[in-house]
């Protein structure tokens, strides 16, 4: 249960020299294949308006969801490859490729990567009507409760979706997925009690958890969060990995 990276990458051709010293000359644009208000996005905005004061030009985020991310990736490839079509991407990029055997571009071939702009940390959450104050206590809540039990991510192929699985398989636990176009949305089903659990990225469960909308369980990183010093990782809880 990795942390969700995100990687800033551009079509292929744009590592010919399109970032020559008079670059950038017009408004660039940062394609986000999830919805606004998700982690991609928010991380996606606050480097945009970096960006914009650095160059002296317009940094639009244009966020274009669906089809676990490879929707924002086809639009960005059918761009320009002239350096001003940039695509945030997530981990969700590289995995596609093993989930849709007919995509209709290269991860690898059709893009450049640029850098890593930010790993953050996945929150295990449940609706606060869960009989759990910990990891442990929710394996055996999730073990009683063989398939009766939803969580949500952030779409089919998503670091939330792989994480869960792989959660499923070490605590030997089964719930129904359900897939949601971005974070937000996983999140909004979350809080209504349309699902119960949800590994969801830390930019997305903060504040629900300190507002009681949710509660945390664990973390996935290896030491604990700044952010949520009293959630135990889930490794504490006795599920290592």
């Amino acid at each position: 249960m990795k942390s969700l990276a995100l990687l800033l990458s551009c079509l292929l051709s744009c590592a010919g020299g399109v970032f020559a010293q008079d670059y950038p000359s017009k408004p660039v644009r940062i394609v986000v294949p999830f919805p606004a208000g998700g982690t991609t996005d928010i991380i996606a905005r606050t480097l945009a308006q970096k960006m914009q004061e650095e160059w002296k030009q317009p940094v639009i985020v244009d966020n274009r969801p669906g089809g676990g991310a490879n929707i924002g990736a086809e639009f960005a490839v059918r761009s320009a490859a002239d350096g001003y079509t940039l695509l945030m991407a997530s981990t969700a990029h590289s995995i596609n490729a093993t989930l849709y055997p007919k995509l209709n571009y290269d991860p690898v071939k059709d893009f450049t990567p640029i850098t890593v702009v930010a790993e953050t940390a996945q929150v295990l959450v449940v609706h606060p009507s869960v009989a759990a104050n910990n990891t442990r206590e929710l394996i055996e809540f999730l073990k009683s409760r063989p398939n009766a039990v939803s969580y949500s991510s952030a779409g089919n192929g998503s670091q939330p979706h792989l994480s869960t699985e792989l959660f499923k398989s070490m605590s030997g636990t089964n719930m129904v997925h359900v897939p949601y176009k971005g974070g937000p949305q996983a999140m909004t089903d979350l809080i209504a009690g349309h699902v119960l659990v949800s590994l969801a990225t830390a930019p997305s469960a903060v504040q629900n958890v300190k507002t009681g909308k949710v509660r945390a369980l664990g973390v996935s990183t290896l030491k604990r969060i700044p952010a949520l010093p009293d959630v135990p990782t889930i490794a504490e809880s006795g599920l290592p990995g």
